[in-house]
């Protein structure tokens, strides 16, 4: 079988050019400013594609990041033992999420995502910084877990409440690192398993969202570069204003 035989999506030039520049975006982005991944990509997917399809083309890039974060990190079996009680309620909810997923009608969906899409952009670095003692940790943890998992399996977008949580924690810059590389890599892994099990991620579409990481990681370098050239706070409120944007449009789509 040659590469040109593989069971891609009948997807339309132009289709194929919004997913390949949303991904570029994207690693463009997280190399620039760190966050956003799957938030930037649907705002730009949901332009050519339906909405479900363009949320399990997320996972694959997204896991790609996550897995270089995780690498540089480390720490992996301290992170495991340390945050057990979050994993095991994500785990849950993430399949409780996409089975929400599959059955939501899109209208609806539209209407979630553009909520979530226009509350990060509003409040994404104005998260309420809280403080946890250690003793709340683990019950805290098990509830944000929760809270996550349905929005990871729901949207793919988990990582407000869960840098609200490891805010509140007082990690070190090593430790917060390579908690978001782990963390981040193991939803990623519930999401896929729970997106294939409800056929959510069908084979064209995880050999399309495979073929996309190499462009998103290639985006990295680039965006760290831009981050030493421009004037990163302008920067992050014009993605904030174009997410606030998409945002709009995917809540006036559900309501009109």
């Amino acid at each position: 079988m040659s590469p040109w035989d593989l069971p891609l999506p009948s997807y339309s030039a132009t289709q194929w050019a919004v997913l390949v520049i949303a991904m570029a975006l994207a690693g463009v982005l997280k190399g620039a400013i760190g966050f956003g991944v799957p938030i930037v990509i649907l705002s730009i997917l949901t332009l050519a594609l339906p909405v479900k399809e363009a949320i399990a083309l997320t996972v694959l890039p997204a896991f790609a990041g996550n897995l270089a974060m995780m690498r540089e990190g480390g720490r992996v079996r301290e992170i495991l033992a340390r945050f057990w009680p979050l994993l095991l309620t994500k785990a849950v909810c993430v399949g409780v999420g996409a089975v929400v997923l599959a059955w939501i009608p899109t209208q609806a969906l539209f209407l979630i995502l553009g909520v979530v899409i226009i509350t990060f952009s509003l409040f994404g670095e104005r998260l309420p910084r809280i403080r946890l003692q250690p003793r709340q940790e683990k019950l805290a943890g098990a509830v944000i877990g929760a809270i996550s998992g349905l929005l990871a399996g729901t949207t793919t977008i988990f990582g407000p409440p869960m840098i609200m949580y490891m805010t509140a924690l007082r990690l070190d810059r090593a430790t917060y690192v390579a908690t978001i590389g782990t963390l981040w890599s193991i939803t990623n892994v519930f999401m896929l398993i729970a997106f294939g099990g409800t056929a959510l991620l069908t084979l064209p579409l995880a050999l399309a969202s495979l073929a996309m990481a190499p462009i998103l990681l290639a985006g990295y370098p680039v965006g760290r570069a831009l981050r030493q050239r421009l004037d990163e706070r302008m920067f992050r409120r014009l993605i904030m204003a174009g997410l606030l944007v998409s945002g709009g449009r995917l809540v006036v789509a559900a309501l009109v």
